[in-house]
């Protein structure tokens, strides 16, 4: 039901909405205005509610940040910090790809590091934001969902007007231009190895952005000021649970019963798995509401990986199995079709002879799968091209090579040599870098030959899915001291250990702390030399 038949239900009638809509933005409000019953949450026999959980200080943002020894282990601490007190555990064996969590807080602050309306305002004031590119105006009235993009600049005086007139504002990509939703992105995408997304939604009160629809990611509500109500649907059928696209808008006749109703203050949580439908609004919460809606797993499921599965093996089989590269029979189209399909049994002989010969090779394809390079592939397509590069705090750029040769006022540079032989070394994140071995055309030799390089995210742009990803070549002696640095990550070490007076290595490893790669454990400036 849309949202004035729900309230109407509840006994309030469309009347009293529009009466309330019609006086909002008045400086006086009546004291005996009504209010909406807080509705009681239901329950599914699967779903968990946890009532007014306490905020351990130890859990705070900043904590967690402070400690960046392991930067898989800090992404998961974020990931604690968002559903606590519920454990990773209990999350991902009971709520993950499978039923919503909801979480309320008695922690108004809890997301508040995060964003706020302030840093809203300001954005839109300090940067040359586009409409459709970075932010979207959007309503959702009488069951019709309508978008009100303007063409050009997003000005705050127009954006405003908007949302006075009861318009939601959506802002895309707020990494952009938030620096703390871009730390806390680029740090839990350290976790899920995969990339994490966000949007910023703010709706006037006594309106809907929305309409009913699902997503194709695994969405984390988080609620940062004002309130909104949620409602919830599970999947519609087999086909729509855990979908790889979303859906379109749906009508509310279509959705069924609500098994979350529940409206969200600042400092709750709700986690909805791709596929469940969701329709959110502000009718009778009298206030505004901002939250953040950050995602991830975006077309990162089995099918997906096993696209490149089985695309890799059948590129092998190719090349080393003739069988594959046999013909087809003359007069294959006849063996089959749908016109073939409705003819009586039995099959022709060349039919059942062309079947056994498909389900020869395709039982015999699983001889050619290289699973560590499909996985190797899979990530550098799917995550290291559209990750986040990390967000490197102060105390980490004072040892890399950001605290290197400075400019001086005089012109003159400072004369600061590295000495990076007694230093101890690491790789800056541990999510970061992908060490694959790809083949290559030697142009002077018209020869395939194997190269290996080591892909890295460092350089990739904070705009998502628009990263040509940078690499470093490896030479075949030298794959070795790289492999190294990945399995001794996260702990240091000595890169005379490491190179152990190997020129070469040497060499490359000044080569990889230059592009940013390394980081030692002490300031660099005492190893000036």
């Amino acid at each position: 039901m849309s949202a004035f038949e729900y309230y109407a239900k509840k006994g309030i009638n469309e009347d009293s909405v529009n009466r309330k809509r019609k006086n909002h933005g008045q400086q006086c409000q009546s004291k005996n205005k009504k209010k909406l019953k807080k509705n009681p949450v239901k329950i599914t026999k699967n779903e968990k509610v946890v009532e007014n959980p306490k905020t351990p200080k130890s859990q705070a943002l900043n904590n967690i940040y402070n400690n960046l020894k392991d930067s898989f282990k800090t992404g998961q601490k974020l990931l604690e910090w968002l559903i606590h007190p519920i454990s990773i555990d209990d999350f991902m064996k009971n709520h993950w790809e499978k039923n919503i969590l909801h979480v309320p807080r008695n922690s108004s602050n809890y997301f508040s590091q995060l964003f706020s309306l302030t840093e809203l305002d300001t954005i839109l004031r300090e940067n040359n934001l586009q409409y459709g590119t970075n932010v979207d105006i959007t309503s959702y009235t009488d069951n019709v969902r309508e978008t009100h993009n303007p063409v050009g600049r997003a000005h705050p005086h127009v954006v405003w007007d908007y949302f006075n007139n009861e318009c939601s504002v959506r802002l895309l990509n707020p990494q952009l231009f938030a620096p703390e939703i871009y730390k806390f992105m680029a740090n839990l995408q350290e976790y899920f190895g995969s990339l994490v997304g966000c949007n910023v939604y703010l709706t006037p009160p006594f309106s809907q952005g929305f309409a009913p629809h699902y997503d194709d990611i695994e969405a984390f509500v988080v609620q940062v000021d004002g309130e909104k109500h949620w409602r919830v649907y599970k999947p519609r059928s087999a086909f729509e649970t855990l979908p790889r696209t979303s859906s379109r808008n749906f009508h509310q006749d279509e959705i069924g019963e609500p098994i979350l109703d529940v409206i969200l203050r600042p400092g709750d949580f709700l986690y909805m798995p791709r596929g469940y439908i969701h329709q959110a609004d502000t009718l009778f919460t009298e206030t505004h509401s901002l939250h953040l809606t950050f995602s991830s797993y975006q077309q990162n499921s089995m099918f997906d990986f096993l696209q490149v599965v089985v695309n890799n093996s059948l590129n092998n089989a190719v090349k080393n199995d003739v069988s594959y590269r046999y013909g087809l029979p003359i007069g294959y189209q006849h063996f089959g079709g749908l016109c073939e399909s409705e003819k009586p049994f039995p099959r022709t002989v060349q039919r059942q002879t062309f079947e056994n010969q498909i389900n020869q090779l395709l039982t015999n394809l699983k001889k050619h799968m290289d699973l560590d390079h499909a996985i190797d592939m899979f990530s550098l397509k799917n995550y290291y091209t559209n990750s986040l590069p990390p967000s490197i705090c102060n105390d980490e750029l004072l040892r890399t090579v950001a605290n290197g040769t400075k400019m001086l006022p005089n012109g003159k540079t400072t004369e600061r040599e590295i000495n990076l032989e007694i230093a101890e070394v690491k790789f800056i994140r541990k999510n970061c870098f992908r060490l694959v071995e790809e083949s290559m055309l030697d142009e002077e030799t018209d020869q395939m030959i194997n190269e290996v390089r080591l892909y890295y995210n460092l350089d990739n742009s904070k705009q998502l899915h628009s990263n040509e990803c940078q690499f470093v070549v490896i030479p075949d002696e030298m794959g070795l001291f790289v492999k190294k640095l990945f399995n001794i990550y996260p702990s240091f070490i000595k890169v005379s250990d490491l190179c152990n007076d190997n020129e070469q290595a040497m060499q490359l490893v000044n080569d990889l702390w230059e592009r940013g790669l390394l980081i030692t454990s002490k300031d660099i400036t005492t190893l000036s030399t």
